[in-house]
């Protein structure tokens, strides 16, 4: 199996996994091949190797979410974007890497840091980082994240992949293990928009397990509404004051794709959106709280076990007066007006998708400080509009820079359809970090899982038979 020897070359230098189903992959692998030939290739997904971050339960297996604290019982039921992968005849390779939770900063992680294919010493973005390292590397064409304040889309910026939230309730959310309930997406991951377009049809739909699934969610949102052009013209409004912090190279990146949209028919108009920024700060007050309530037994029987910092986030959390959590509540009710208000002039925004390329991580991991990659995402979350980041060139360091474009709810299909119009005039999707020298690896991934018994071990990679 391809995937598997791409794995076992990328592996040891990104840590991008805390599980691999190796074994199982080449049962499921010969089990399809062994079908009929009249019923081969019946699931959307027949025989392609996803991956999904571990924060998303599979049944039988113990859900680590990036921490050594019991996070939940080994999961009787997959969550259903898991099960609808496995009812589409996906092969799962494996469960990606993520920070503790997906809350600890991006340099936060029990397991190890997932490094950036690009760059070894680069960070591969939080916090769906393994899925988005695991793609990049052409290990899988395409896996799930989890996106709360911009964990799809700022993988997908700093490692050079295509990363879709959906719009809220689009794809159910049900065994996944939460952070903040009223923030967080399950979402595609792929090498391209038609790849995120293929898997958004497989995982959306209304699901009667998770409460707050919306009867509007239906199969049938991507694929077949982005292989063709974008309706003419589409407006796009760009969000002039954003770009204004970025450095001079990745600003005329985003320029440069600003003017190929252009070329194929798309008008530019330049918008402000008042109350952005107070946005950003509701966003991450309602998320601190959320996760601090979402994970209060944690935090009182096993606070022990949790990093320090993702432990003083929580306690931070519920120290936040109700008042203002109630507040935020109500700022964004008005922001999500303003945001649809925005849409009735244009419709399309356009955004970096970060504020800077790949950061170095230090020998341990570690960040320099300062990141605030939240401003540019995070008010998606808050309304639950739907966006998407595309690679869109490379920086003077020759490492990934991502366009963020968005649209009102319900409107993933002409976010995708965009980006695949970009992508059949611009190969930005398709290029690939040269594959590692053994001989020049920054580091050997030594990432610890369980077992189905519970117990530490080292990765067991490759139980080939």
């Amino acid at each position: 199996m391809a995937a598997l020897e791409r794995l076992e070359a990328w592996e040891p230098h990104l840590n991008a996994f805390t599980t691999v189903f190796s074994g199982q992959a080449l049962r499921s692998a010969r089990r399809l091949q062994s079908q009929p030939s009249r019923t081969r290739g019946g699931g959307a997904l027949w025989g392609i190797p996803v991956a999904v971050k571990d924060n998303l339960h599979m049944r039988g297996v113990r859900t680590t979410a990036g921490s050594d604290a019991p996070v939940s019982p080994v999961p009787r039921r997959h969550a259903t974007a898991v099960a609808r992968l496995f009812a589409a005849e996906a092969i799962l390779l494996g469960k990606t890497n993520l920070p503790e939770l997906a809350y600890g900063p991006v340099d936060t992680y029990r397991y190890g840091p997932t490094r950036n294919p690009w760059r070894l010493s680069r960070f591969a973005g939080g916090s769906s980082m393994g899925s988005g390292a695991a793609v990049a590397a052409g290990i899988v064409p395409a896996a799930l994240g989890s996106d709360t304040t911009g964990s799809i889309r700022n993988p997908a910026s700093w490692s050079g992949v295509t990363g879709l939230k959906p719009t809220y309730a689009l794809v159910s959310v049900y065994g996944m293990v939460p952070l903040a309930p009223s923030l967080d997406h399950v979402g595609p991951l792929g090498r391209s928009a038609l790849d995120c377009a293929i898997l958004l049809d497989v995982i959306a739909g209304y699901d009667p397990m998770d409460p707050g699934s919306d009867p509007r969610a239906r199969e049938g949102f991507g694929y077949a509404r982005v292989t063709g052009l974008p309706p003419s013209p589409t407006r796009v409004g760009v969000l002039r004051s954003l770009f204004a912090p970025l450095a001079h190279d990745v600003a005329s990146v985003l320029e440069q794709s600003l003017d190929t949209f252009a070329s194929l028919g798309v008008r530019l108009v330049d918008v402000e959106i008042p109350g952005w920024n107070q946005a950003v700060h509701d966003a991450l007050l309602i998320a601190k709280v959320e996760a601090s309530v979402s994970h209060a037994d944690l935090l009182s029987s096993y606070a022990g076990r949790l990093q320090p910092q993702v432990r003083e986030r929580l306690r931070d959390g519920l120290a936040v007066p109700v008042t203002d959590y109630v507040h935020a509540r109500a700022r964004a009710r008005v922001f999500r007006r303003r945001l649809g208000d925005a849409f009735e002039a244009v419709d399309v925004l356009a955004l970096p998708g970060r504020e800077r390329t790949a950061p170095p991580m230090d020998a341990d991991g570690g960040r320099p400080p300062g990141e605030t990659g939240a401003r540019y995402t995070a008010p998606f979350n808050l309304t639950g509009f739907p966006s998407l980041v595309l690679p869109v060139g490379l920086d003077r360091e020759m490492l990934p820079v991502g366009l963020q474009i968005a649209a009102p709810p319900w409107r993933d299909a002409t976010l995708l359809c965009l980006a695949n119009a970009y992508q059949q005039v611009t190969d930005w999707h398709t290029r690939r970090p040269p594959a590692p020298d053994a001989s020049s690896a920054t580091t050997q991934a030594q990432s610890l899982t369980k077992d189905l018994r519970g117990e530490e071990r080292p990765i067991q990679l490759f139980d080939k038979e």
